[in-house]
């Protein structure tokens, strides 16, 4: 690559983290719905026109922004497959809620969103949460939904239901919990797990003509 253009190449990079960062500093004092473009860019210490030079609109940076979170949760946890994971950490939990710390690789990637602390503000905006959870169910749906379709032998609608249900209900226990990794959120994450858990066997122990349509 040319010089001149590894510069260039240097300097979006660098102008388009410090968007994103300015929004995530945004985010500490405002909701999402109160911020604009004149305020990020302020923020960010940049003009109008390099804005838009980079970014199309303030819903590009967040996207961009929750796109960054969810591939360092994603990666921070267990490259195995969805059944392998649940495998480990059913082992991990039989020693008690304490013994997920240091085992949060085997968590859902929503359990996990939060790690970083830089994202938290972003987590923690009441006007963002479904959008996220959006986001969130269709960067895990094709690993998890198949999983609850072959292990329970569902229908893949009722599978896909059942995994709505599961995103929606962690992302808000956890967001309760402003995702701090204290004893409580340790025990909270064995609670809802083990639910988790026994409610796969109770779908598994029903007639199967109670599971399918």
């Amino acid at each position: 690559m040319p010089a001149q253009a590894r510069k260039t190449d240097r300097r979006t990079l660098y102008t388009r983290q410090v968007v994103k960062d300015a929004l995530l500093e945004l985010l500490e004092s405002n909701p999402y719905d109160k911020i604009n473009v004149t305020m990020l860019c302020r923020q960010a210490e940049i003009t109008r026109a390099t804005f838009y030079l980079h970014y199309a609109d303030l819903n590009e940076v967040l996207d961009e922004v929750i796109a960054e979170a969810l591939d360092i949760a994603e990666h921070s946890g267990t490259m195995e497959d969805f059944e392998t994971r649940d495998r480990h950490l059913r082992a991990v939990m039989e020693n008690g809620p304490q013994a997920i710390r240091g085992n949060e690789k085997y968590l859902a990637p929503c359990q996990r969103i939060a790690d970083e602390p830089k994202y938290r503000s972003l987590f923690m905006d009441d006007s963002l949460s479904y959008y996220i959870i959006r986001k969130m169910y269709l960067a895990e749906r094709d690993m998890s939904v198949p999983y609850l379709e072959k292990s329970c032998n569902l229908s893949r609608e009722d599978a896909d239901r059942i995994f709505l249900f599961v995103i929606h209900g962690l992302y808000y226990v956890n967001r309760s919990m402003k995702w701090e990794k204290d004893d409580a959120w340790y025990r909270m994450q064995y609670l809802v797990n083990n639910l988790f858990f026994a409610g796969l066997e109770g779908i598994k122990a029903l007639p199967e003509e109670f599971r399918k349509p």
